[in-house]
């Protein structure tokens, strides 16, 4: 594996993205932090969300928030997330947080609903039908919204680590930050590794 860390993509606002061009394709990417990963009693305590074209330019700086949970709550997680979302400050975060579920889904679907049209845009991200189980759950109006296909990058990592070991070797290392937005870009930035490594470009197709 690689010792190099990859480079975070950045929304730059000269790139003009005309998000009502036929070949917009948007892509909404979304991560979660979650209590845990029992689907029926842990809970979303951090999401961000962050819309590309189909060519995997940032469109905006992104919407993230920390979502209210009791402490009772908190301290019934596992070792794992009580040591990550400890170190990380997530914890104290969600504690004093004052927005519930209803708000951030509110605001989140707003926020994807400026750049998008209902049922036209992908979710994606690394191991993201996990993410996608949990906001049916807790956030249905997102995945209401947005078409019922996904881009799971953790998919094609599987697949390269099967088929091109060697490639792999080269692809750069997650700092593992364990954020909610530091994932997100983590997963684009995966996305455009493997784009530009693995897949056949355009100009390459027979």
């Amino acid at each position: 594996m690689s010792t190099e860390f990859l480079p975070l993509p950045k929304y730059d606002p000269s790139l003009k993205i005309d998000t009502k061009s036929s070949t917009y394709q948007p892509i909404v990417w979304i991560d979660c932090e979650m209590t845990g990963l029992d689907v029926f009693n842990d809970h979303i305590i951090e999401i961000a969300c962050i819309i590309t074209d189909g060519d995997l330019n940032i469109v905006d700086p992104g919407y993230e928030s920390v979502v209210h949970c009791d402490k009772s709550i908190m301290d019934q997680m596992n070792e794992w997330c009580i040591s990550h979302h400890g170190a990380s400050g997530l914890t104290d975060k969600v504690i004093n947080s004052t927005k519930v579920h209803s708000e951030v889904e509110t605001e989140l679907l707003s926020y994807i609903q400026k750049f998008t049209n209902k049922g036209t845009a992908v979710l994606a991200g690394n191991t993201v039908h996990m993410d996608r189980i949990f906001l049916y759950r807790e956030f249905p109006k997102i995945v209401d919204w947005l078409h019922y296909r996904i881009i799971d990058v953790s998919s094609f990592r599987e697949l390269g680590h099967r088929h091109n070991k060697n490639m792999m070797q080269n692809c750069p290392r997650k700092r593992e930050a364990h954020t909610a937005m530091s994932d997100i870009l983590e997963s684009i930035a995966q996305m455009k590794w493997l784009r530009d490594n693995y897949l056949i470009g355009p100009n390459e197709t027979k």
